[in-house]
């Protein structure tokens, strides 16, 4: 069978098709109220577990799984990159349950679901989407272009409670991220060390969150992010430098 080759145009359509799996399900399972923090612990979301599987597929069916991140990093040595923000993201963890832990159950629902949601969300923002920027742009613009895209998808979250001013800083907070994932991704030719990253980093906002709710609905856990995000931000800056963009080039070349 002719396999799929991402283009900029097919990612753009994945990227849709994504929307609808994960906002349209979860909206309509939600009754019309996805809120993020009860969806997350209160079961399996049906919607991130449908978007991961749709991603995975788009990924094995296209002639570019390397390219897209799909195998280990490679050469396997460039997994100590993703150390940094690992350790930072176990200490927004250690900090997030420094006023006590959830019950083990919803421990175990969270754990579930920020992985079903790393899985997807890096697949489709740092597998396909990247790739299919890649494919028409130089690595910068493309680089921030789909860190832009990511987040714009993420002023949902805000904006499902009405926290509009609340959701403008979890966009600008998540684009600083994706600048940051999208620089080990490329550096490391593969998702999965971000998906740990990025699975570990929600499952610590989202616990933060449940034993100490915000009386008014509003929360300060947007702003929060923002500035602990500005240090993975640089991170990616840095590993993106003049020199090592060449090595990423010749590497992609050769992929």
């Amino acid at each position: 069978m002719p396999r799929i080759h991402i283009t900029l145009p097919v990612a753009l359509a994945a990227l849709a098709v994504w929307l609808v799996l994960t906002l349209g399900v979860r909206w309509f399972a939600a009754a019309g109220n996805p809120g993020v923090e009860a969806a997350v612990s209160s079961g399996i979301g049906m919607s991130w577990a449908l978007a991961a599987l749709f991603s995975l597929a788009l990924v094995l069916a296209s002639d570019q799984r390397r390219a897209a991140g799909l195998y280990a990093p490679q050469p396997l040595k460039t997994f100590w990159l993703v150390w940094p923000p690992l350790l930072y993201a176990l200490l927004m963890l250690l900090l997030a349950w420094a006023g006590g832990w959830p019950m083990p159950r919803v421990l175990l629902m969270v754990a579930c679901n920020a992985a079903l949601v790393a899985i997807s969300e890096e697949l489709m923002f740092r597998g396909i989407l990247l790739q299919g920027m890649l494919e028409r742009y130089a690595l910068w613009p493309a680089v921030l272009m789909c860190s832009a895209l990511f987040g714009v998808v993420h002023t949902t979250n805000g904006l499902a409670t009405g926290d509009v001013s609340g959701a403008l800083w979890q966009a600008v907070a998540a684009a600083l991220q994706g600048v940051g994932y999208a620089a080990i991704r490329l550096r490391t030719r593969s998702v999965w060390p971000m998906v740990l990253v990025h699975g570990l980093w929600d499952f610590a906002l989202v616990t933060a969150t449940l034993p100490h709710p915000a009386e008014d609905g509003a929360s300060i856990l947007p702003y929060a992010a923002l500035l602990a995000v500005l240090p993975l931000c640089l991170y990616g800056v840095y590993l993106l430098r003049p020199s090592q963009r060449a090595a990423v080039t010749l590497s992609d070349a050769a992929a």
